[in-house]
């Protein structure tokens, strides 16, 4: 199967309701807002790929689903056309690659290099982290808070700011301001306005935006 025909609108949409947990034929049916019988298709082609997997559950709840399907895996289609560089080319992710591709994908370019290196420098303490996430609403300042979730409360000794400049000249200061899981929850929680964006979030700690959502102007 060409790549290009797994990313219709139509197996998009699926791939963008499943992002949110685990569903039936029946509930994509009901989202996508199309028939069972269309969704089961796209989901056998989806299956195929390797982009979704089904799995049977015992129920004999009437009316319950059977089957559950799920995303599989970290993957990612590029495109690239550059003036000396034309590819495409279906890749497996590392949380690394995660990170760095939720960093471009915030309509924030002129951040994009200073989060980067900010990330690198957070590379070493990975395994103590469990989650990093950005105020969307503190993006546009020389100071920009990175909120780093932790039960390690040595990190608050060792990780305070990183001064960054790129070659442009242009000089940002990281912040990283360290929380523990119930300081992070309660943060979150306590704000009606504020916009959060997960940059590595593997205990789904914190509501990872779309990108349409991570947009701001």
């Amino acid at each position: 199967m060409e790549q290009e025909t797994l990313f219709t609108a139509s197996k998009w949409d699926i791939l963008k309701v499943l992002s949110s947990g685990s569903k039936s034929p029946i509930q994509l049916a009901k989202l996508s807002n199309t028939s069972v019988a269309n969704i089961s298709q796209q989901l056998r082609l989806l299956e195929m790929a390797g982009l979704v997997q089904s799995k049977r559950i015992s129920n004999r709840d009437k009316g319950q689903p059977r089957l559950l399907y799920s995303l599989v895996g970290n993957q990612s289609f590029l495109i690239t056309s550059a003036s000396d560089f034309v590819e495409k080319k279906l890749l497996q992710l590392s949380e690394y690659n995660k990170v760095i591709l939720k960093i471009w994908f915030l309509d924030k370019p002129k951040i994009h290099y200073f989060l980067e290196k900010a990330f690198w420098s957070l590379d070493e303490h990975i395994g103590q982290i469990e989650s990093i996430f950005l105020n969307l609403s503190q993006l546009d300042s020389d100071e920009i808070p990175l909120f780093i979730v932790s039960e390690n409360q040595d990190l608050k000794r060792e990780l305070k700011k990183s001064f960054i400049r790129a070659r442009d000249g242009v000089s940002k200061t990281i912040l990283f301001n360290i929380k523990s899981q119930s300081e992070a929850k309660r943060m979150i929680s306590a704000s009606s306005t504020a916009k959060f964006y997960a940059l590595y979030d593997p205990s789904n700690l914190v509501k990872v935006k779309t990108s349409e959502e991570a947009k701001t102007n």
